[in-house]
């Protein structure tokens, strides 16, 4: 995983366990289907964190085993997660598991801090044969939030390198990824699904939602307190509410039963 960006949310574990957004548990429920796993499946979790999606993968009885560079992240989830569960402080490029011990490698939100060049080879070999990869996201929904407009002008004015990118962009980089899994000659099919959900956060939430934001946390402590600032002044002028409306995309791959040496 790149570092430094990948472990600058250990900074603020606390708040990035708190204010982050969960998954849908249907996603969870098609995950199970659609890769055939029972209670017991055992799990390798790429980047769990401080574990929001490990919880709904012991809840449905799998065993997991979670890999992640920063013990910070790490130490939280241990305390509040139950077992069975194993984590270690590792970049997944590191990680050297037993070959084909896992019925199911896990990325949420984290799969785009690895390359998939070595990433993807790795998965397979670790994977069981008829064994699956699943990767997800939370990304924003263009045009389904309520963001006041002000907002694009203190981020051109504050930290012009995190201006609104258009959503053909966002689209294109996730289509890019599913295809990079499907043509990779490891994987047999590549399955996507979409899940629709929006939240409503306070002005003191929002902006402990952006302070979590691995780029948000590159700008330097200053010059985020200023944009944090701005933000909030805004927000509060507009109501000092926002609807944020997300789409959850996955993709779920199964390992072929041959691999090539």
């Amino acid at each position: 995983m790149t570092a430094p960006r990948a472990t600058v949310f250990g900074e603020v574990a606390g708040l990035y366990d708190r204010i982050r957004p969960r998954y849908p548990p249907a996603m969870f429920d098609d995950l199970v289907d659609v890769a055939g796993l029972e209670p017991g499946a055992s799990v390798l979790e790429i980047g769990p964190g401080t574990g929001i999606a490990t919880a709904e993968l012991l809840d449905r009885g799998f065993e997991v085993t979670g890999v992640d560079p920063d013990e910070r992240m790490l130490d939280l989830a241990r305390a509040r997660l139950s077992r069975p569960l194993h984590l270690l402080q590792a970049r997944f490029e590191d990680f050297d598991g037993d070959p084909s011990s896992f019925d199911l490698v896990f990325a949420a939100g984290s799969w785009h801090w690895i390359d998939p060049d070595d990433a993807l080879p790795r998965v397979a070999r670790l994977l069981r044969a008829r064994g699956s990869l699943a990767v997800c996201w939370n990304l924003p929904r263009p045009g389904g939030s309520n963001r006041p407009t002000g907002l694009d002008d203190a981020y051109r004015v504050i930290a012009p390198e995190l201006a609104s990118t258009a959503s053909q962009v966002r689209d294109r980089t996730q289509e890019h990824r599913r295809v990079v899994i499907a043509n990779s000659g490891l994987f047999a099919q590549t399955a996507s699904f979409g899940y629709r959900w929006s939240r409503a956060l306070t002005t003191d939430e929002y902006c402990d939602l952006l302070a979590t934001h691995s780029d948000h946390r590159l700008l330097g402590r200053e010059r985020l307190a200023t944009l944090l600032k701005a933000v909030a002044a805004i927000v509060v002028d507009a109501g000092g509410v926002i609807d944020l409306a997300y789409e959850t995309v996955m993709y779920v791959a199964r390992r072929r039963d041959r691999l090539r040496p």
